[in-house]
Protein backbone atom coordinates (compact mmCIF):
# COMPACT_ATOMS: atom_id res chain seq x y z
CA UNK A 1 0.00 0.00 0.00
CA UNK A 2 0.96 3.16 -0.33
CA UNK A 3 0.34 6.68 0.57
CA UNK A 4 1.31 10.93 0.16
CA UNK A 5 0.79 12.87 3.10
CA UNK A 6 1.67 16.70 3.82
CA UNK A 7 2.72 17.63 6.97
CA UNK A 8 3.17 21.60 7.79
CA UNK A 9 6.73 21.76 10.07
CA UNK A 10 4.43 22.06 13.47
CA UNK A 11 2.46 19.24 12.28
CA UNK A 12 6.05 17.49 11.59
CA UNK A 13 7.47 18.46 15.39
CA UNK A 14 4.02 16.64 16.56
CA UNK A 15 4.32 13.68 14.38
CA UNK A 16 7.97 13.23 15.50
CA UNK A 17 7.01 13.68 18.96
CA UNK A 18 4.95 10.91 18.84
CA UNK A 19 7.97 8.68 17.30
CA UNK A 20 10.14 9.54 20.14
CA UNK A 21 7.79 8.67 22.78
CA UNK A 22 7.31 5.15 21.46
CA UNK A 23 10.93 4.29 21.05
CA UNK A 24 12.08 1.55 23.14
CA UNK A 25 14.66 3.36 24.99
CA UNK A 26 12.08 6.35 25.70
CA UNK A 27 9.94 3.58 26.92
CA UNK A 28 13.06 2.03 28.86
CA UNK A 29 13.80 5.30 30.88
CA UNK A 30 10.41 6.37 31.69
CA UNK A 31 10.10 2.98 33.51
CA UNK A 32 13.73 2.90 35.25
CA UNK A 33 14.91 5.92 35.22
CA UNK A 34 14.58 9.57 33.73
CA UNK A 35 14.28 11.75 30.70
CA UNK A 36 16.00 15.13 30.05
CA UNK A 37 14.33 17.25 27.64
CA UNK A 38 15.66 20.56 26.15
CA UNK A 39 12.98 22.82 25.90
CA UNK A 40 12.01 23.43 22.31
CA UNK A 41 9.48 23.62 19.90
CA UNK A 42 9.51 19.82 19.13
CA UNK A 43 9.79 18.71 22.28
CA UNK A 44 6.85 20.76 23.47
CA UNK A 45 4.60 17.87 22.09
CA UNK A 46 6.85 15.65 23.19
CA UNK A 47 6.14 16.36 27.19
CA UNK A 48 2.20 16.07 26.02
CA UNK A 49 2.85 12.33 24.79
CA UNK A 50 5.00 11.33 27.84
CA UNK A 51 3.30 13.01 30.43
CA UNK A 52 -0.11 13.91 29.25
CA UNK A 53 -0.09 17.52 29.70
CA UNK A 54 1.41 20.75 28.33
CA UNK A 55 4.13 22.08 29.81
CA UNK A 56 3.59 24.84 32.07
CA UNK A 57 5.88 27.22 31.42
CA UNK A 58 6.52 30.45 29.35
CA UNK A 59 10.37 28.63 28.39
CA UNK A 60 8.58 25.97 25.92
CA UNK A 61 11.39 27.56 23.24
CA UNK A 62 14.93 29.36 24.54
CA UNK A 63 15.98 30.79 21.40
CA UNK A 64 15.01 30.85 17.73
CA UNK A 65 14.58 31.82 14.24
CA UNK A 66 12.44 34.71 13.97
CA UNK A 67 11.35 36.97 11.25
CA UNK A 68 14.03 39.43 11.92
CA UNK A 69 17.03 37.63 13.16
CA UNK A 70 18.19 35.03 15.61
CA UNK A 71 16.91 35.56 19.30
CA UNK A 72 18.19 33.98 22.43
CA UNK A 73 15.39 36.12 24.33
CA UNK A 74 12.08 34.20 23.00
CA UNK A 75 8.82 35.12 24.71
CA UNK A 76 10.96 37.25 27.31
CA UNK A 77 9.08 39.91 29.21
CA UNK A 78 12.51 41.19 31.02
CA UNK A 79 14.55 44.28 30.12
CA UNK A 80 17.88 43.53 30.91
CA UNK A 81 20.31 45.89 32.84
CA UNK A 82 23.07 46.73 31.06
CA UNK A 83 26.54 46.00 33.17
CA UNK A 84 28.92 49.33 34.51
CA UNK A 85 31.00 50.75 32.29
CA UNK A 86 34.14 49.00 33.78
CA UNK A 87 32.14 45.61 34.37
CA UNK A 88 32.55 42.93 31.99
CA UNK A 89 29.32 41.54 30.54
CA UNK A 90 28.29 38.32 32.59
CA UNK A 91 29.57 35.15 30.90
CA UNK A 92 27.64 31.77 29.71
CA UNK A 93 27.85 29.11 32.40
CA UNK A 94 26.20 25.97 31.09
CA UNK A 95 25.88 24.32 34.29
CA UNK A 96 23.70 26.95 35.23
CA UNK A 97 21.26 26.55 32.90
CA UNK A 98 17.86 26.20 34.51
CA UNK A 99 15.67 25.88 31.65
CA UNK A 100 15.59 21.82 31.10
CA UNK A 101 12.43 19.51 31.65
CA UNK A 102 12.86 16.43 33.73
CA UNK A 103 10.47 13.39 33.56
CA UNK A 104 10.70 10.99 36.27
CA UNK A 105 8.58 8.83 37.33
CA UNK A 106 5.93 10.20 35.38
CA UNK A 107 6.38 13.62 37.18
CA UNK A 108 7.55 16.90 35.10
CA UNK A 109 10.45 18.82 37.33
CA UNK A 110 12.11 21.79 35.68
CA UNK A 111 14.25 24.57 37.19
CA UNK A 112 16.85 22.39 38.42
CA UNK A 113 20.57 23.34 37.16
CA UNK A 114 21.98 21.46 33.99
CA UNK A 115 25.26 20.62 36.13
CA UNK A 116 23.09 19.12 38.50
CA UNK A 117 21.14 17.08 36.28
CA UNK A 118 24.60 15.80 34.64
CA UNK A 119 26.09 14.73 37.89
CA UNK A 120 23.14 12.48 38.24
CA UNK A 121 22.28 11.37 34.91
CA UNK A 122 23.22 7.48 34.01
CA UNK A 123 23.55 5.15 31.21
CA UNK A 124 19.77 3.98 31.53
CA UNK A 125 18.67 7.66 31.40
CA UNK A 126 18.09 9.58 27.72
CA UNK A 127 18.59 13.00 26.47
CA UNK A 128 16.12 15.07 24.24
CA UNK A 129 17.35 17.65 22.00
CA UNK A 130 15.10 19.17 19.50
CA UNK A 131 17.92 20.50 16.49
CA UNK A 132 18.11 23.44 13.86
CA UNK A 133 19.74 21.76 10.71
CA UNK A 134 19.79 18.63 9.35
CA UNK A 135 22.32 17.65 6.91
CA UNK A 136 21.32 14.74 3.48
CA UNK A 137 23.29 12.14 5.43
CA UNK A 138 21.58 12.68 8.58
CA UNK A 139 23.69 14.37 10.68
CA UNK A 140 22.36 16.79 13.32
CA UNK A 141 23.14 20.58 14.03
CA UNK A 142 22.67 22.53 16.93
CA UNK A 143 23.16 26.82 16.59
CA UNK A 144 24.35 27.91 20.56
CA UNK A 145 24.96 31.58 21.27
CA UNK A 146 27.85 31.47 23.70
CA UNK A 147 31.61 30.06 23.09
CA UNK A 148 32.40 26.18 24.02
CA UNK A 149 29.36 25.21 21.93
CA UNK A 150 27.01 25.97 24.90
CA UNK A 151 24.50 23.08 26.45
CA UNK A 152 24.88 21.22 23.85
CA UNK A 153 28.19 20.74 23.56
CA UNK A 154 28.61 20.11 27.79
CA UNK A 155 26.21 17.75 27.60
CA UNK A 156 27.60 15.66 24.71
CA UNK A 157 30.55 15.52 26.70
CA UNK A 158 29.32 14.04 29.57
CA UNK A 159 27.48 11.65 27.06
CA UNK A 160 30.89 10.27 25.96
CA UNK A 161 32.03 9.81 29.53
CA UNK A 162 28.30 8.06 31.00
CA UNK A 163 26.50 6.55 27.83
CA UNK A 164 22.95 7.99 28.28
CA UNK A 165 20.88 7.77 25.03
CA UNK A 166 20.81 11.00 22.52
CA UNK A 167 17.65 11.67 20.87
CA UNK A 168 18.05 14.21 18.03
CA UNK A 169 14.83 15.65 16.84
CA UNK A 170 14.83 17.69 13.88
CA UNK A 171 12.35 18.08 10.80
CA UNK A 172 12.96 18.10 7.46
CA UNK A 173 12.33 21.73 6.93
CA UNK A 174 15.58 22.05 9.08
CA UNK A 175 17.89 20.16 5.83
CA UNK A 176 20.53 22.16 4.85
CA UNK A 177 22.12 21.27 1.26
CA UNK A 178 25.73 21.21 2.29
CA UNK A 179 27.73 18.71 5.33
CA UNK A 180 26.96 19.59 8.73
CA UNK A 181 30.93 20.45 8.95
CA UNK A 182 31.02 22.43 6.01
CA UNK A 183 28.21 24.29 7.53
CA UNK A 184 29.55 24.29 10.94
CA UNK A 185 33.16 25.60 9.51
CA UNK A 186 31.12 28.76 7.51
CA UNK A 187 29.65 29.49 11.40
CA UNK A 188 33.13 29.83 13.34
CA UNK A 189 32.99 31.37 16.20
CA UNK A 190 36.78 32.52 16.19
CA UNK A 191 35.41 34.24 13.09
CA UNK A 192 33.95 37.71 13.63
CA UNK A 193 31.24 38.83 11.75
CA UNK A 194 30.31 42.45 10.24
CA UNK A 195 26.83 41.86 9.87
CA UNK A 196 24.35 39.79 11.73
CA UNK A 197 20.57 40.44 12.40
CA UNK A 198 20.05 39.24 15.82
CA UNK A 199 22.82 37.07 17.82
CA UNK A 200 25.26 35.53 15.40
CA UNK A 201 25.69 32.20 16.30
CA UNK A 202 27.59 28.92 15.57
CA UNK A 203 26.82 25.53 14.65
CA UNK A 204 27.44 22.97 16.24
CA UNK A 205 27.77 19.21 14.35
CA UNK A 206 26.35 16.40 17.21
CA UNK A 207 28.07 13.47 17.36
CA UNK A 208 26.79 10.65 18.71
CA UNK A 209 22.78 10.75 18.84
CA UNK A 210 20.16 9.35 17.24
CA UNK A 211 18.73 11.83 14.80
CA UNK A 212 14.81 11.54 13.94
CA UNK A 213 13.21 13.26 11.18
CA UNK A 214 9.81 12.20 9.58
CA UNK A 215 11.44 9.38 7.44
CA UNK A 216 12.66 7.95 10.85
CA UNK A 217 9.44 8.58 12.89
CA UNK A 218 7.63 6.92 10.03
CA UNK A 219 9.03 3.50 10.52
CA UNK A 220 9.30 3.99 14.18
CA UNK A 221 5.55 4.35 14.15
CA UNK A 222 4.37 2.14 11.82
CA UNK A 223 7.33 -0.03 10.22
CA UNK A 224 6.48 1.79 6.89
CA UNK A 225 9.18 3.35 4.49
CA UNK A 226 9.30 6.85 3.62
CA UNK A 227 10.32 8.95 0.91
CA UNK A 228 10.33 13.05 1.42
CA UNK A 229 9.31 14.26 -2.62
CA UNK A 230 8.64 17.69 -1.61
CA UNK A 231 8.68 20.65 -0.01
CA UNK A 232 7.35 24.09 0.83
CA UNK A 233 3.63 25.55 0.41
CA UNK A 234 1.60 28.83 0.54
CA UNK A 235 -1.43 29.18 2.54
CA UNK A 236 -0.14 27.74 6.41
CA UNK A 237 1.57 25.41 4.80
CA UNK A 238 5.44 27.60 3.93
CA UNK A 239 7.72 24.87 5.08
CA UNK A 240 5.93 21.52 4.18
CA UNK A 241 6.93 18.49 4.18
CA UNK A 242 5.43 15.96 1.77
CA UNK A 243 6.09 12.19 1.74
CA UNK A 244 5.14 9.39 0.26
CA UNK A 245 4.78 6.13 2.55
CA UNK A 246 5.08 2.77 1.33
CA UNK A 247 4.45 -0.70 3.10
CA UNK A 248 2.09 -3.07 3.70
CA UNK A 249 -1.42 -2.21 4.19
CA UNK A 250 -1.31 -2.31 8.04
CA UNK A 251 1.55 -0.16 7.99
CA UNK A 252 0.70 2.26 6.13
CA UNK A 253 -2.79 2.75 8.22
CA UNK A 254 -0.79 2.72 11.47
CA UNK A 255 1.32 5.70 9.74
CA UNK A 256 -1.63 7.23 8.51
CA UNK A 257 -3.82 7.03 11.81
CA UNK A 258 -0.28 8.65 13.81
CA UNK A 259 -0.15 11.10 10.38
CA UNK A 260 -4.10 12.53 11.30
CA UNK A 261 -3.57 12.62 15.10
CA UNK A 262 -0.68 15.05 14.12
CA UNK A 263 -2.75 17.42 11.66
CA UNK A 264 -3.53 20.82 13.05
CA UNK A 265 -1.00 20.49 15.65
CA UNK A 266 -0.57 24.50 17.17
CA UNK A 267 2.24 25.80 19.33
CA UNK A 268 2.01 28.38 22.10
CA UNK A 269 2.54 31.81 20.39
CA UNK A 270 6.53 32.55 19.95
CA UNK A 271 8.13 35.86 20.14
CA UNK A 272 11.32 37.52 21.09
CA UNK A 273 11.72 40.32 22.99
CA UNK A 274 10.96 43.27 20.77
CA UNK A 275 14.68 44.95 19.84
CA UNK A 276 14.00 48.37 20.71
CA UNK A 277 13.57 47.05 24.25
CA UNK A 278 15.86 44.17 24.59
CA UNK A 279 19.49 45.22 26.25
CA UNK A 280 21.05 41.85 26.30
CA UNK A 281 24.28 41.45 26.04
CA UNK A 282 24.24 38.35 24.01
CA UNK A 283 23.11 40.10 20.78
CA UNK A 284 26.42 41.50 19.72
CA UNK A 285 24.45 43.06 16.68
CA UNK A 286 21.25 43.59 17.09
CA UNK A 287 18.30 44.80 14.83
CA UNK A 288 17.59 47.68 15.64
CA UNK A 289 15.60 50.60 14.22
CA UNK A 290 14.83 48.18 11.34
CA UNK A 291 11.63 48.49 9.44
CA UNK A 292 10.70 44.67 10.37
CA UNK A 293 11.72 45.56 13.54
CA UNK A 294 8.18 44.13 15.56
CA UNK A 295 6.72 47.10 17.84
CA UNK A 296 5.09 44.64 20.43
CA UNK A 297 3.19 46.80 22.96
CA UNK A 298 5.06 46.54 26.49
Amino acid sequence: MRAQIVLTPTESKCFISKAIARMEVVKKAAANGKIVIHPSSTTYFLVKELIGDIPRTNHFILGGVFAQGLCTEANSTMKHAAPAANEPPPKFVADQFPYKWVIKDGKLTSGIPLGKILDEIGPQDVYVKGCNAVDIEGHAGVLFGHDGGGTIARVMGVQKEKGFSVILAVGLEKLIPVNMLEAAKATARNAEFDYAMGMPCGLYPVKGGTTVTEIQAVEILSGAHAVPVAAGGVGGAEGATVLVIDGTKEQVTKAIEFVEQSKGARLPLARPLPCHLCGSMDCHFPVREKHWDPRWAE
